[in-house]
């Protein structure tokens, strides 16, 4: 763990912010479907919003459990009443029937390299490249994980690192090899900071 921040601290910016913060640990989860599922929700609104609508699902199952299973007996009106769009609903159903028929094969992921598991799962309806990243950012604590599309990260470097207009996601990426190898975690604290404003 040492080597991370000792990395990361190596740019004067982000040492500020890891040292306001605290050291912070990527946490791996197994229960996929969730992971998945939470990220579709995640997907193209605000963290806030997205957080309430995620809850408001939760809540649609037996003690809060989320499994694919479940969530196939849930009707449309459940799933609307929640906050869940209409596309969204039919990417949670795909997803959820994936898991389901053992199309998607959790088991593999640990011998797989990140671009590797991006590849497979982009393949599933409403999973995209940003999707899939959070996925290994925050289901497999994959360490070197930067997603250049995603608004909280560009807003953040805008504001933080003093860009004058939101750097595009070519920008971003190109930005983000300072953290290389460690690009996980540099975004964790990126987000953070959003968070915070």
């Amino acid at each position: 763990m040492n080597n991370v921040f000792e990395l990361l601290k190596k740019d004067e910016t982000m040492k500020g912010i890891i040292e306001k913060e605290g050291e912070i640990e990527l946490s791996k989860s197994t229960d996929y479907f969730v992971s998945l599922g939470e990220a579709m929700i995640y997907q193209q609104i605000s963290w806030k919003a997205a957080k309430t609508i995620y809850e408001k699902y939760k809540k649609l199952f037996p003690n809060e459990r989320i499994s694919p299973e479940e969530h196939i007996k849930l009707n449309e009106n459940d799933l609307q009443t929640a906050g869940i769009s209409r596309q969204k609903r039919t990417y949670l159903d795909s997803l959820a029937e994936k898991f389901i028929d053992k199309t998607i094969k959790p088991e593999k992921f640990d011998q797989m390299t990140d671009e590797e598991i991006i590849r497979e799962l982009v393949q599933i309806k409403g999973i995209g490249r940003w999707t899939a990243q959070m996925f290994l950012i925050f289901s497999l604590a994959r360490e070197d994980v930067f997603a250049p599309d995603d608004l909280g990260l560009r807003r953040a470097i805008m504001q933080i690192y003093g860009f004058n207009e939101l750097p595009s996601p070519k920008e971003l990426e190109q930005f983000s090899t300072r953290w290389q190898t460690y690009r996980s975690y540099a975004s964790l604290y990126l987000w953070r900071f959003t968070r915070k404003q």
